[in-house]
């Protein structure tokens, strides 16, 4: 029996609603494994009067800097060719960016809600477990308290959606800003082919 994902998250929604904003559609969906962009650590200042420790500060932070240049055009690590390889990536752009703001706020492991209004796109965390149920029964309403939001961008920034292939899920969906960075939201169980259509057509309706 297909879920109405409406009906199960709406009313939990309401309170991450602004006044007169309206839900189009929201599914559940995943964090993609895979480099995603981050702010590199950079050290602290050293203490005054220790010119050799500013020297080997000043370097470290153009290292720093090259690192993430690499980053954003498609390196970014030892590993991160095979991270690639393997998961694809889960958002691209500088760290400062729509998708970098996005990857910082937004863990891996979790469950995520993905509602798209007619003014936001907004990501929350989903936390608990629905109660148990008659097999075939469809899952209760979602309560209010199981969510947690955890980043969102206003409609205006969102440039273009598509549903990808990728060798670990063929639904994979593919959120584009105007700033050029980009996210992607997977989970081959809870975001199939339909779910991901669905968010595409809201975002680009």
């Amino acid at each position: 029996m297909a879920i109405d994902y409406r009906l199960r998250y709406g009313t939990a929604l309401a309170a991450d609603l602004r006044p007169g904003e309206n839900l189009i559609e929201v599914r559940e969906a995943k964090r993609p494994q895979g480099p995603a962009p981050e702010k590199p650590l950079r050290p602290a200042d050293p203490p005054p009067g220790t010119g050799a420790a500013a020297g080997s500060m000043g370097v470290a932070d153009i290292v720093l800097s090259g690192v993430d240049a690499i980053d954003n055009i498609g390196g970014g690590g030892p590993t991160d060719w095979l991270m690639r390889l393997l998961f694809g990536r889960a958002a691209h752009g500088r760290p400062d960016s729509t998708a970098g703001g996005y990857a910082m706020a937004v863990p891996t492991d979790d469950t995520l809600v993905v509602a798209v209004t007619d003014r936001r796109l907004l990501v929350l965390k989903l936390t608990g477990s629905d109660p148990l149920r008659p097999l075939g029964a469809p899952p209760e309403p979602v309560a209010p308290e199981r969510l947690t939001p955890l980043w969102w961008v206003r409609r205006a920034q969102v440039a273009g959606a598509r549903r990808r292939w990728h060798r670990l899920h063929g639904a994979r969906l593919r959120v584009e800003f105007r700033d050029d960075s980009w996210l992607e939201l997977t989970g081959p169980i809870l975001l199939r082919r339909g779910g991901a259509e669905a968010l595409r057509a809201a975002l680009t309706g």
